[in-house]
């Protein structure tokens, strides 16, 4: 089955974006229902030259109510769902085949289970799912897909099979992974120093022997006599003096940069990762320059900082 989806923009719909636009058809749709009257054949419909540009994509799975803010007809090579148009609603509608292989089999189902012949052909690696498949899955940047799409393009390209594509392919997720940790060193920083800051204020406060180092070296301040000093809450009476400062002006900061961040968050800006993301996809597209940018793109974004990601298959 195929989507067919007709835009008045200039810019077409490219494929990376066709999970989103089948993740969003229950919201935007008007109103559609199917039927078996007929109607205007959505293949003679898409011949007409009517100014729209068009643009095909395949559906791995089957829909029964669907709906878009535009011109949209589904088609089949042999069975053409047929659109009418029903003032600003449309309503699609497919011509009524004994020999539809869209329904389930009765051997595939038997009291809305499903049967031991047909769990034996479910597919367990996404080596084994269809392009279309792979394209919805990788649209979510689901980073086995994301690999997948790379490999299946340097099969095409350099007319190889899946073996000696995956190898050409660890080459390139060792390109992608060159220089990750200077890109990763910010928030490895960042956590190092909120991690060791928040034990070592600790005997900083309450200890004593800690506090009394801490204030030859760095604060000076006059001590209380020693008989002041035989709790831990008496010590950290005494250095609170200079320790109350440090410690508040670090905190009110952090909760202004949390609240900073929170708002960047609303906008959906995140400044520095986003910047080291964008270039490190950027660097692996030109570096492999025959491939499909666009691949090598999502795969670079779903490649994790801290480690390089586990696939599963």
């Amino acid at each position: 089955m195929s989507l067919l989806i007709g835009s008045r923009s200039k810019a077409g719909i490219s494929a990376s974006t066709y999970a989103r636009v089948f993740q969003n058809v229950h919201h935007n749709f008007s109103s559609f229902a199917l039927n078996s009257n007929a109607g205007v054949d959505a293949q003679q419909l898409a011949k007409k030259d009517d100014g729209v540009q068009k643009r095909t994509f395949s559906i791995p799975t089957k829909s029964t109510t669907i709906g878009f803010s535009g011109a949209v007809c589904l088609a089949t090579s042999s069975k053409p769902w047929q659109l009418t148009n029903f003032g600003q609603s449309f309503q699609v509608v497919r011509k009524l085949s004994a020999a539809s292989t869209n329904e389930p089999d009765d051997d595939m189902f038997v009291d809305g289970k499903p049967t031991l012949k047909y769990a034996t052909t479910m597919r367990k690696s996404y080596a084994s799912l269809t392009n279309e498949q792979i394209l919805h899955f990788a649209a979510f940047k689901i980073p086995e897909a994301c690999r997948e799409c790379v490999i299946r393009d340097v099969m095409m390209v350099d007319q190889i099979e899946y073996d000696e594509a995956m190898e050409v392919f660890k080459r390139i997720a060792a390109t992608n992974r060159e220089g990750m940790h200077l890109y990763a060193f910010p928030f490895q920083a960042g956590f190092t120093v909120a991690f060791v800051g928040g034990f070592v204020s600790i005997p900083l406060v309450f200890h004593e022997d800690t506090m009394s180092w801490f204030n030859t070296h760095f604060v000076t301040a006059e001590l209380p006599p020693p008989e002041d000093l035989e709790t831990w809450l008496e010590v950290g009476s005494a250095s609170w003096g200079w320790m109350e400062p440090v410690l508040g002006q670090v905190s009110f900061f952090l909760l202004c940069m949390q609240f900073a961040r929170a708002q960047l968050h609303n906008l959906g800006i995140r400044p520095y990762f986003n910047w080291q993301r964008e270039r490190r996809a950027d660097r692996l597209a030109a570096m492999y320059p025959r491939y499909d940018p666009e691949f090598l793109r999502m795969y670079s974004k779903c490649d994790h900082l801290s480690s390089p990601h586990k696939f599963l298959d």
